[in-house]
């Protein structure tokens, strides 16, 4: 059962909220759900309630968080085999996602220094912390580089829905710019209407919905595309809702500059070793049912979930370090990663 939520649309009951509360006043996108388990956590995953790649690190972070403060586990093997048990679940759920991939082998790496259980539980709880509070800056660091991209009176195309990227937007407008935004649909389950809400409430007026399919012709109108990220590959290209790679295509041809937003954890370290992204597919029956009546006996369906757009597509991507080449990714991922288990 999911906790009850308050008016604002906040989650309740967590124990302990004080990393939830550490957020930018001019945040409007979903907010974080306030986890009581770690078998939570995999619950809300799959039932696709997370929405971004950075609210999948944070519910990665809580649930092994949570496992720190289960009772009952009272050895350090007890301890690394009920993580290794979650991390299991939370990767074979969503395999694309970089976030939940790093926090897995953080706490794993981290637990392999520890020599007794109560030390472990403090490492756990202590790096959790650091994750949790570094995606928050993170953030808001690539929301302020993103909205200064954000061409005032002009048109920035979107594909999918991007917490940092309805924050960006945010910023944008708290800083006087006003735009219009093409919201092409992210089928088959229309996530950039999440956006679309949003965007009018913030007072957008401008704000277009379009099909995946008219894509090619909203780009050809739009001054910027940007897109988030799922996972960042070590050859700098990025995983990301289906549909993201011939928005990129589309606006290579118009000559119209694409940018990435992305805090650095999404880098996909496992493709440093020759590793390839595992691209998701989910459930063909959100395509088309087998219960339709436009379903056909013999047909197969496939819900590929998510692409890969090529580095030389991308313009630059924005990070909390600023925009920067896609190729340097993992320079500045290795950076972060020392900072993260210091």
């Amino acid at each position: 059962m999911r906790p009850s939520r308050t008016a604002s649309g906040r989650a309740t009951g967590s124990p302990d909220p004080v990393p939830h509360q550490r957020r930018r006043t001019i945040t409007v996108s979903l907010p974080d759900i306030e986890f009581t388990s770690a078998d939570h956590v995999v619950q809300e995953i799959r039932d696709m309630n997370v929405k971004g790649g950075s609210p999948f690190g944070r519910a990665a972070a809580w649930a092994h968080r949570w496992v720190a403060r289960e009772p009952g586990l009272e050895t350090l093997d007890a301890l690394r085999d009920r993580t290794a048990d979650i991390a299991r679940q939370m990767s074979n759920l969503k395999p694309t996602m970089a976030t939940i991939a790093n926090v897995n082998t953080l706490v794993s790496e981290a637990l392999h220094t520890c020599d007794g259980p109560d030390e472990a539980r403090e490492v756990i709880e202590a790096l959790t912390a650091r994750i949790i509070d570094h995606s928050y800056r993170a953030v808001a660091e690539v929301t302020r580089v993103a909205a200064e991209l954000i061409p005032d009176g002009g048109t920035v195309l979107m594909h999918s829905y991007s917490s940092t990227l309805v924050d960006s937007y945010q910023a944008a407008f708290d800083a006087g710019k006003r735009f219009s935004v093409v919201c092409t649909e992210s089928r088959p389950l229309r996530e950039s209407l999440n956006a679309v809400r949003l965007l009018r409430e913030m007072g957008c007026e401008d704000v277009r919905f379009v099909t995946d399919a008219a894509m090619a012709e909203s780009v050809k109108t739009a001054d910027i595309v940007v897109l988030g990220a799922d996972s960042l590959s070590v050859d700098g290209s990025v995983a990301n809702k289906i549909g993201s790679f011939p928005v990129a295509l589309a606006a290579r041809h118009y000559d119209v500059p694409v940018y990435v937003l992305s805090e650095l954890f999404k880098y996909d370290a496992r493709t440093a070793q020759g590793g390839a992204i595992a691209l998701e597919k989910r459930d063909p029956d959100e395509v088309l049912a087998r219960d339709d009546e436009r379903f056909v006996e013999g047909m197969t369906v496939i819900n590929q979930f998510f692409d890969l757009t090529p580095a030389n597509l991308i313009r630059g991507l924005v990070t909390e370090n600023g925009v920067i080449p896609p190729a340097l990714v993992s320079t500045h991922w290795n950076v972060l990663r020392e900072e993260l288990l210091a």
